[in-house]
């Protein structure tokens, strides 16, 4: 999906549009954040004040907190902020039903053909 940057640099906001997987190359190339993991930085997007983030931390607080992305477990619908989490809380929900493999008929565990997302 697009997304609009909402990054303030000199008081003029960036309003460009980006894809969501872009992000970080947006920031990086864009905006100027780079560095080694100890650099810090400052969020500059519109009315945020929080500073001090590594580069990662900076994207995925921008991720979670400014362009609201949020993933839902598929059998729950529980909402994570993070995918990683509920790629992890997917392997246990307990609402999961057993599904077959189709390409070689048995239950699927956890662990196979994880589906791409």
């Amino acid at each position: 999906r697009v997304e609009t940057c909402g990054w303030v640099s000199n008081g003029l906001f960036c309003n460009m549009p980006v894809r969501g997987r872009d992000f970080s190359v947006h920031l990086r190339d864009i905006h100027g954040v780079i560095g080694t993991p100890a650099s810090q930085h400052r969020c500059c997007w519109n009315g945020c004040r929080e500073r001090d983030f590594n580069r990662d931390c900076l994207i995925r607080h921008i991720r979670e907190q400014h362009l609201q992305w949020r993933w839902p477990c598929p059998y729950c619908q529980q909402i994570f902020t993070r995918k990683n989490t509920m790629v992890e809380h997917r392997a246990r929900c307990s609402h999961r039903r057993a599904e077959v493999c189709p390409s070689y008929g048995h239950v699927i565990s956890p662990l196979c053909h994880e589906r791409a997302q």
